[in-house]
Formats: structure tokens, sequence, C-alpha cells
């Protein structure tokens, strides 16, 4: 399956769309966001089927497996672009810095804040890859 910017921009819609209706002043019950995301998920499936007829295994948009892969890139896509938005923006709540209630912020000092942060999700994206490349290392067939 092959991700693009338009994948990662619609799965970051879906999540932005559910917390925008579902967000109240006491705050987002994650329960409601995931049943939400979890409602919508079967169009965001993709429809190849992954096959061994040797070994009698197949996967497609119904197997746990790829449920769970979509529902990584969905959450991974939305962190992604959500801190990405914020460093953009200059996201500060600060209304006693320079820029006051302006919006976008453009608070230099928020927006290296959210790099940081943006940074170390990035860190921990390749360091998870890594484990379980290491892992994997001794089964690759060359």
């Amino acid at each position: 399956m092959e991700i693009t910017q338009t994948n990662i921009n619609e799965y970051y819609h879906i999540v932005q769309d559910q917390i925008n209706k579902i967000n109240t002043k006491e705050g987002l019950d994650i329960n409601i966001l995931l049943n939400n995301i979890m409602t919508n998920l079967d169009y965001l499936m993709p429809s190849e089927t992954y096959e061994s007829p040797r070994c009698r295994v197949s996967y497609d948009r119904n197997n746990l497996e790829i449920k769970m892969w979509i529902l990584s890139l969905i959450f991974m896509s939305w962190t992604l672009m959500n801190l990405t938005n914020k460093v953009k923006e200059g996201h500060c709540l600060n209304i006693n810095h320079q820029h006051g209630d302006q919006n976008p912020r453009e608070c230099f000092d928020g927006r290296k804040f959210h790099y940081s942060i943006y940074q170390k999700c990035i860190k921990s994206f390749y360091e998870s890859l890594a484990v379980i490349e290491k892992d994997l290392a001794e089964y690759r067939l060359h």
C-alpha cells in the first residue's frame, strides 16, 4: 500500500473532524473519538488482498492486522499533521506575548517548542521501526 500526502491529509481530517464534533468545555472523551473513528474505518480500508496460496494465508480489509495497520497510519498522520500545523502557526496560548491574541500567533517560542515535540515524535517512530527491524534481521530473505 502506497501512502501519499493525500492519504495523510485525509487521515488527519478524519480524526480532526471527529475531534471538532465531540470536543466540549469538559474536554475530549477519547472513547467517543475512538468509537467514531472505528465507525468510519470501513471506507478507509484498502481494497488490496495479500495472499500466500502456498501457505493458505490471506489478509484483506477484514483482518485485524490490516485494520490495525490503517489505524496506526491514521493516528500517526494526525499526530504529525497536528504538530506540523502548530509549528507553522507558532501555536501559543500566552496572549501577553508580543503577538497578543492575533491568529495565527506566529510565536517564535511556540514554534520552537512544538518543533522539539515534533522531532521527539519522529524519533520515536524511527526508533520503533529500528527495534523491530533489528528483531527481524535474522529472518530477512535476500
